[in-house]
């Protein structure tokens, strides 16, 4: 993959968008390109994670056991949480179709964070905005479930 894929791909996504080319171009060049068929575990859950994971082609399924609960695809990220903590992973990442990802180190991460704010104010965002689609889809799988144990009075 050309470095300049990755530079553009890593502009597209909404952690890096308001960083400078210039700069990304030496975070592109430390980016481990990963290929991977369909059905592959990426990582699972409790797993320790170290690093995070960019889409550069195909889409994952963010699942715990049965239960899909995102599926990701071209410039979204996966694994964010294990890069800033090293905890271990709270859900597992299998490909649904032939992928490419490039992962991020954690340690280098932290130097582009600490070089740029604007990566941090990027993944609190990414962040954000996936804890307020899990909570939208809890609301809603709350409701019927709250329907059904108080049934309206006639």
């Amino acid at each position: 993959m050309l470095l300049i894929e990755k530079v553009l791909m890593l502009k597209a996504s909404e952690i890096f968008r308001n960083i400078p080319e210039q700069e990304l171009v030496g975070l592109a060049g430390i980016l481990e390109e990963v290929y991977l068929e369909s059905d592959v575990c990426v990582f699972s859950k409790g797993d320790v994670g170290k690093g995070m994971y960019f889409i550069f082609k195909g889409r994952i399924r963010i699942h715990d056991g049965g239960l899909t609960l995102a599926l990701l695809e071209e410039n979204d990220i996966v694994g964010e949480l294990s890069v800033l903590d090293a905890e271990k992973r709270s859900a597992s990442a299998t490909t649904t179709e032939e992928t490419i990802l490039l992962k991020l180190e954690q340690e280098p991460f932290y130097e582009i964070m600490l070089n740029n704010p604007e990566v941090l104010k990027g993944i609190l965002k990414t962040l954000c905005r996936r804890l307020r689609i899990m909570d939208s889809k809890s609301a809603t799988l709350q409701q019927p479930a709250a329907a059904m144990s108080h049934p309206a009075v006639k």
